[in-house]
């Protein structure tokens, strides 16, 4: 009797990590989104690794792009820096993407099966309604 007991609470214990890993793990579903804005800055900042005080400091540049992207009524600002030049031209105002949001990030699809993550720096407080206003005068 107690052989069985140890296999059984043994064999509980080997699938209880599978039935939890696959429960409540979906991944989030694409959705059409619009590019509303674009923010450039171009960032220089002293490289504070090799600064020495009695030499001006060097400068390191990068760019850095704010998007926001509406999605379901609400407005997503997305956080991308890079040390080229260079966003993607499907990311430019007014342009449909696809896009997953996950909880501290946006995922954007391209053709080709190319992806890019953008931190997400600002969501839209719950409860904003959707669609046309219902309020009557």
């Amino acid at each position: 009797m107690t052989r069985y007991l140890v296999v059984a609470v043994f064999g509980a214990l080997l699938c209880a990590p599978l039935l939890y890993a696959s429960a409540g793990r979906e991944q989030p579903v694409s959705q059409t989104g619009r590019v509303l804005t674009v923010d450039k800055k171009e960032v220089t900042s002293p490289n504070e690794c090799c600064y020495n005080p009695s030499d001006a400091p060097l400068q390191t540049r990068y760019f850095a792009y704010e998007v926001s992207v509406e999605v379901n009524c609400g407005t997503y600002v997305g956080h991308y820096e890079s040390p080229y030049d260079y966003l993607p031209s499907e990311l430019a105002p007014n342009r449909t993407v696809q896009v997953r949001l996950a909880k501290h990030a946006m995922y954007f699809e391209f053709p080709g099966d190319r992806e890019m993550k953008m931190p997400i720096v600002h969501r839209p407080a719950g409860g904003q309604p959707c669609g046309p206003s219902t309020i009557s005068r």
